[in-house]
């Protein structure tokens, strides 16, 4: 088995985050339910099933399916082609690739949102993608790291995780992979990653292939 690095989302690779929380008090508008940005907050890196059951308590109508689906699909309207990639991503993504590094996608969003990010991604890259469709137990259990290493052929105690939640850590950890923390929300993940960034402008393949020399 080989190396790989996989990378959360929201807040790691782009900064739909913002889209997410708009889309979310807009929805909850449209039903005459209140929800604030302090509520967005809260579930931040946790899964839809929290906040949706939190939505439901307050009398949004719909099922789980509903809401799930209808946010999704204005996440994914919102956000189209035009993807709001953070500082150094795309191109340590690029690196990545030159580098020979595999690398996945794992994410608490749907594969809808996962799309967009996918085709805008550098060639080569990303080439496993883990979304909430794909796993019965999201983040913060480590289901979904386990699920894109085993499609790399990678070994989860020789990879490394990218994530800026609490809750995706978590996952990180769980999975018995090494963590990088990107400070992008959180100025900390609640334990010592083994890497910490302000953004992914600051790490480099040869950091990683580094890495994957001390994970032998």
């Amino acid at each position: 088995m080989t190396h790989a690095v996989c990378f959360d989302m929201d807040g790691t690779l782009v900064d739909t985050e913002p889209v997410w929380h708009r889309s979310l008090i807009a929805m909850c508008a449209q039903e005459g339910v209140e929800w604030t940005q302090a509520d967005c907050d809260q579930y931040v890196g946790l899964p839809m099933e929290l906040w949706i059951a939190d939505m439901r308590s307050r009398g949004m109508p719909g099922t789980d399916d509903d809401l799930r689906g209808r946010a999704i699909a204005m996440v994914a309207e919102a956000v189209g082609d035009d993807v709001p990639w953070l500082p150094g991503a795309r191109e340590l993504l690029s690196a990545l690739v030159d580098a020979g590094v595999a690398t996945a996608l794992v994410t608490n969003a749907g594969r809808a949102n996962a799309a967009a990010i996918v085709r805008a991604a550098p060639s080569g890259s990303l080439t496993v993608v883990v979304t909430s469709d794909d796993v019965q137990q999201a983040k913060p259990h480590p289901e979904a790291y386990l699920a894109a290493a085993a499609a790399l052929g990678a070994d989860p105690a020789r990879s490394i995780g990218v994530e800026d939640s609490g809750a995706g850590a978590r996952a990180v950890v769980a999975a018995g992979m090494e963590l990088w923390f990107v400070r992008s929300h959180s100025p900390h993940p609640g334990f010592a990653p083994a890497r910490s960034v302000a953004t992914l402008a600051e790490a480099t393949a040869d950091e990683v292939l580094a890495a994957f020399a001390r994970l032998r």
